[in-house]
């Protein structure tokens, strides 16, 4: 769903891997922007791979444009605000996009929801710094204000590569932080118990409990609030 824009511009946020649960929680959350889903399979190299090519991104930002320029009969429709979401898997395609020029030129805004892995360093013990830089400058974007980044992570410990939340805490250390402790809200969606908070400027850090696969698909309710209390908002 979308209106049309002072000269036919438009929003849209592409969301990377549980479209469907995502597009539920972003139809009661914002109008006036367009969703574009993309699942490309289980892993996150998957996405890694096809948004490698620095014109896969390009092209189908496109061809959401076109779509759009001829639903509202303006043939220069653009895309305005330009956003990145990912649940689980779907990181890899939003650390592709962040690393090409044309990704640092035009998304305003990422969300990450229990999705952010690395591998570890060779030498062994530390994070995949290499693999997390273009987190680390759209984190340092965002602390200044000029973009909007927001990551969730649960406290599932994976085998053999990062967990979100040691991501989550190299991004704050990154910037100079440290996250604050707290207890459960009750109202988070889903049962989910916040332990953890981080803000400086536009960057947000939440960490939950919860180490079940259960607590890992519950990530994808905070989408709404996400949209609807910080990116559309901005994007008005």
């Amino acid at each position: 769903v979308f209106k049309s824009k002072a000269k036919g511009s438009f929003d849209v946020m592409f969301h990377f891997h549980g479209h469907e649960a995502a597009r539920k929680e972003w139809v009661r959350a914002i109008d006036g922007a367009v969703l574009v889903g993309v699942d490309l399979g289980l892993g996150s190299g998957a996405y890694e791979q096809y948004f490698a090519k620095g014109s896969a991104f390009v092209e189908l930002l496109a061809s959401v444009e076109r779509a759009v320029a001829k639903r509202m009969g303006v043939p220069s429709a653009k895309a305005r605000h330009v956003g990145l979401s990912a649940w689980s898997a779907g990181y890899g395609a939003v650390g592709e996009i962040l690393e090409q020029p044309a990704g640092k030129k035009l998304v305003d805004s990422v969300v990450l929801l229990d999705g952010l892995h690395s591998g570890y360093s060779t030498s062994g013990g530390t994070l995949n710094e290499l693999q997390l830089a273009p987190f680390v400058w759209f984190a340092k974007e965002a602390t200044a204000r000029r973009r909007f980044f927001y990551v969730s992570h649960s406290s599932i410990i994976p085998p053999g590569y990062a967990s979100t939340t040691e991501t989550a805490n190299y991004l704050i250390s990154e910037v100079g932080g440290r996250p604050s402790p707290s207890g459960p809200r009750g109202t988070d969606p889903l049962g989910l118990d916040l332990l953890s908070w981080y803000v400086r400027g536009n960057f947000h850090v939440r960490g939950y409990a919860g180490n079940a696969p259960e607590d890992h698909c519950a990530q994808l309710a905070l989408y709404r609030d996400v949209v609807r209390l910080y990116v559309a908002r901005r994007w008005r």
